[in-house]
């Protein structure tokens, strides 16, 4: 395995002001890292010139673009052609760049006000949104990889739910509905513990070779937190040979770094996170 992060994480400055692609990168590359996810800010009005610019990035820093994150709406509910033409750009974006893996929110279900949530309603609506997407995906010879979700009752009461694919079973489901084995999955270890808990290791195990790409950061008190690894409850030296009892053999993506930290301390915090990243993976 090999370590990689966010690198457009690192993109906003404290003062508001935003690093470009080619600072992000270099701060990467010179914390050691060798492979990144970049997903671009689709709310940004140059994000299409940022697509390029991390390529010429990469190629000058030996960094390689392993995976891509599309936009998520679930929150901000942008109208559905809004959201849908975003998705469409970021699938051509990841063919751009040439990542092999794209990750998804296979979450976008909304009941109407008072109506009880449907599993299978959800499945439908969720499907009929996001399968071109996926589709086209998997046509440009990238895994489309569906992300674990957490069940935070947003807008709904503490019994009541408000996400579809917060149970293995329903992530197991959304994945096996393409009939395709390049649809895949992205295991959060984040939202994993907060979904899972102590059968984390489990689902991990069961889910298997269907593993292409992964998310971490760790958390604590059940809250979805993106903290640096070891600063949470995650038992990574149970969770790490786990994963590799699955045959994963790919990158270990730190997803962190969203705090805007001042110019004075982002070397040193993504160095740390590098050493971290590569603690994880000397585990056995």
């Amino acid at each position: 395995m090999v370590s990689a992060t966010f690198a457009a994480a690192f993109a906003k400055k404290r003062n508001g002001e935003f690093r470009t692609p080619d600072e992000c990168i270099k701060l990467c590359a010179d914390a050691g890292f060798t492979h990144i996810d970049w997903s671009p800010n689709y709310g940004r009005p140059d994000w299409k010139e940022d697509i390029g610019r991390a390529i010429r990035a990469a190629e000058k820093y030996g960094i390689t673009i392993m995976q891509s994150h599309t936009p998520y709406n679930f929150y901000a509910r942008a109208p559905l052609d809004h959201f849908q033409k975003q998705l469409g750009e970021s699938v051509e974006a990841a063919h751009e760049m040439g990542v092999k893996n794209l990750v998804f929110h296979f979450d976008e279900y909304h009941p109407a006000p008072g109506t009880p949530f449907d599993p299978d309603e959800a499945m439908k609506t969720i499907y009929e949104i996001m399968a071109p997407y996926i589709e086209k995906t998997v046509s440009y010879g990238i895994n489309a990889a569906l992300e674990t979700i957490i069940e935070d009752h947003i807008r709904v009461k503490s019994d009541e739910r408000s996400h579809f694919g917060g149970t293995f079973e329903e992530l197991t489901a959304s994945i096996e509905r393409f009939h395709d084995d390049r649809v895949t999955c992205c295991w959060d270890f984040g939202h994993a513990q907060l979904s899972y808990g102590d059968k984390h290791a489990e689902n991990l195990l069961k889910m298997g070779s269907r593993i292409t790409c992964t998310h971490v950061h760790d958390n604590y008190y059940g809250k979805d937190l993106h903290l640096l690894p070891y600063l949470g409850n995650l038992d990574w030296e149970r969770l790490i040979p786990a994963l590799r009892a699955t045959g994963y053999d790919g990158a270990l993506t730190y997803e962190g770094g969203y705090g805007c930290l001042p110019d004075s301390l982002i070397a040193e915090y993504i160095g740390l996170s590098a050493h971290i990243m590569n603690t994880l993976c000397d585990i056995k």
